[in-house]
């Protein structure tokens, strides 16, 4: 099943703060868009940019700006050789199944086509979509592509799966799994969990199955930032109940900050700079300290495009993860990319280390469901 995201109105395109609810909204019920369509109303190619698109995929969501959506309904309307019909205040093609405010859902040949009218600063309308596909997404830590592929594609096509991975950072593959007509996927995570223990996260969001686990163990988790910049804590708190875990973070940009705040010597800073090994070693212990935390996450580095030099150029990063009892992982990287990438990117690196530390709760052996 080939799913479309098709979004109607220059307004919707150039709001990113909106438009990145959209997405969220739509992946909710479709998973990750096959197609996704960005056209204004007024492009002369509109018609038949939307006739293609609905020819080419099975579930279609399309998201209109409020003065796009009487067109496109036109539109979809003639694409259907169907009429408009004043349904539940909306002129909309008279075949419509079913319909809630703002929102109507059509049946073409076992094609179904959502429309949606969003508003700016306004909740979007209900979804009368739903995603047919058998599917889940999963995290396989501490390996990469290569091995996935040798290891884990044979099973996947014993149990009549589709799989497809991504590199989120070195040693983190997100994969989705989609089951065909008489795939398995239930015996195709045990299989893979037996392979692989204490590698699979069998959550689709890890962010949330880190809080789920400490939650379950009654443990807690501080951050201290750097270059980061607060992104960590931002992720963490985008998570509806993450303030049963989650103390609280600290943003030392500066180094006076991370001396004053943190406790990081100020020799530390001057014969290795705040950009070192050391430094982030001394960030873990001093976030701990002050949070009495269970677990703690660090991050300094240089996201450029300026600030770097010749012994730590643009991307060196230090980032560290360290528990209570005094088990510490620190890493050295080199990243690549644009300045929020390299920041995205540390975040993640970041997080990575945090399931290594805590192996024993986050990544345990169980019954993959």
């Amino acid at each position: 099943m080939k799913s479309s995201l098709i979004v109607v109105g220059k307004a919707l395109r150039y709001n990113l703060p909106f438009l990145n609810y959209i997405h969220a909204t739509i992946t909710k019920h479709l998973d990750l868009p096959d197609q996704t369509v960005y056209i204004d109303k007024n492009d002369k190619d509109l018609f038949f940019v939307l006739e293609e698109s609905i020819a080419h995929a099975d579930e279609i969501v399309i998201v209109t700006s409020n003065d796009s959506f009487n067109l496109v309904n036109k539109v979809i309307a003639t694409l259907g050789e169907e009429s408009l019909e004043l349904k539940g205040g909306m002129l909309i093609p008279s075949k419509a199944v079913r319909f809630e405010d703002n929102s109507y859902l059509l049946d073409r040949s076992g094609k179904h086509i959502n429309v949606i009218k969003a508003r700016e600063n306004k909740q979007l309308p209900p979804l009368l979509i739903q995603n047919s596909n058998a599917s889940a997404l999963f995290s396989i830590i501490n390996i990469d592509e290569d091995s996935l592929k040798i290891l884990v594609e044979p099973l996947a096509q014993n149990y009549e799966i589709r799989i497809t991975p991504t590199t989120i950072v070195d040693g983190w593959i997100n994969v989705e799994a989609i089951s065909n007509k008489y795939g398995n996927l239930e015996n195709f995570f045990k299989a893979v969990k037996s392979l692989l223990p204490q590698k699979v996260i069998n959550h689709p969001d890890v962010i949330m199955h880190i809080a789920q686990c400490l939650e379950s163990e009654g443990q807690t988790l501080s951050i201290a930032e750097s270059c980061t910049g607060g992104l960590i804590a931002s992720m963490l708190t985008k998570r509806s109940g993450v303030s049963a875990v989650f103390k609280g973070g600290l943003v030392t940009y500066s180094n006076e900050i991370k001396e004053s705040w943190l406790g990081v010597s100020p020799e530390t800073i001057d014969q290795f700079g705040a950009v070192s090994e050391l430094c982030v070693r001394e960030m873990l212990e001093g976030v701990l300290n002050a949070s009495l935390s269970d677990y703690a996450i660090a991050t300094s580095g240089v996201a450029g495009p300026t600030g770097g030099s010749i012994e730590k150029p643009v991307g060196t990063v230090y980032v560290g993860a360290r528990n209570k009892k005094g088990d510490v992982l620190i890493e050295r990287l080199l990243l690549e990319g644009d300045r929020e990438y390299i920041q995205t990117q540390s975040a993640y690196h970041a997080l990575k280390l945090l399931l290594h530390v805590g192996e024993s709760i986050f990544l345990k052996s169980e019954k993959m469901s």
